[in-house]
């Protein structure tokens, strides 16, 4: 089974038995005909079937990502004349991701080693071992609500929900890889020019193990797969709600107008 694929948005490079697949995050914001986000969907269901991939890695460090540009085009959806079919198309997109992640019968990894913003790191939460370099950080930048915590749902599902995601993604500016690793929401940091050999060294050993060995603790229940589906269409209702009022409130001549889901 050919598992390999290449393009603007995402690249895979097999190892043994461990898939890389590269990421350029604003595969999120394309809004045209939404080829790129189905073919990454079909291609982790080819992923969960192939039997030559035990681990599959989630790297943000793709060579056309970097945070300033996914800034820009969330700028140009935030202040588009129809910004709320737009926003609410890539909250879709991103449910959709995430609930595919979560459901994969593999080990999965995340790592990031470039830039991300809450969003986007939020994403990781869906893996199962998280990775990130040491000069990691979350950025807060919140113009034009660029930093929406789209994805904090999944705390709920986690078994990090005692970690309050407030305090912990929203507190500072910056959230640092140590503050990170400290409150147990990644696993381990390694400098950059390691971390890829690091991190294939212990998929290397997770690839021993069958799933059915770590599908004790790692498999959710369908009933909370679908609790988890719920909330998260419940969050892309709240978020556009929380953008509508802050964009109401900047524009004095949207201010009385009633907004109809």
């Amino acid at each position: 089974m050919n598992i390999e694929i290449d393009n603007k948005y995402f690249h895979s490079e097999l190892n043994d038995k461990t898939l890389v697949l590269y990421m350029n995050y604003c595969v999120f914001l394309e809004q045209e005909t939404f080829k790129y986000r189905d073919q990454l969907l079909d291609f982790l269901d080819e992923v969960n079937k192939s039997d030559s991939v035990k681990v599959l890695v989630i790297s943000n460090d793709h060579s056309d990502f970097n945070l300033e540009n996914y800034k820009e085009k969330w700028n140009a959806l935030y202040e588009s004349k129809n910004y709320e079919g737009n926003i609410l198309r890539v909250f879709r997109t991103y449910n959709q991701l995430l609930l595919k992640i979560k459901s994969i019968q593999k080990i999965v990894f995340s790592v990031n080693s470039k830039l991300a913003n809450t969003m986007l790191f939020c994403l990781s939460m869906a893996a199962d071992l998280r990775f990130v370099s040491r000069d990691f950080y979350i950025d807060n930048d919140n113009h034009n609500f660029v930093n929406i915590p789209k994805g904090g749902a999944i705390f709920i599902e986690s078994s990090l929900m005692y970690v309050n995601p407030v305090k912990m993604l929203f507190l500072s500016d910056k959230v640092f890889s140590q503050d990170l690793y400290e409150k147990h929401i990644v696993d381990e940091i390694f400098n950059q020019e390691e971390l890829m050999e690091r991190i294939l060294t212990i998929a290397t050993r997770y690839s021993k193990f069958d799933y059915i060995e770590l599908e004790s603790v790692k498999m959710i229940e369908q009933s909370r797969s679908n609790k988890l589906e719920l909330i998260l269409q419940k969050e892309n209702d709240y978020l556009l709600t929380c953008i509508r009022k802050k964009k109401n409130l900047s524009n004095p001549h949207d201010r009385n107008l009633i907004r109809i889901k």
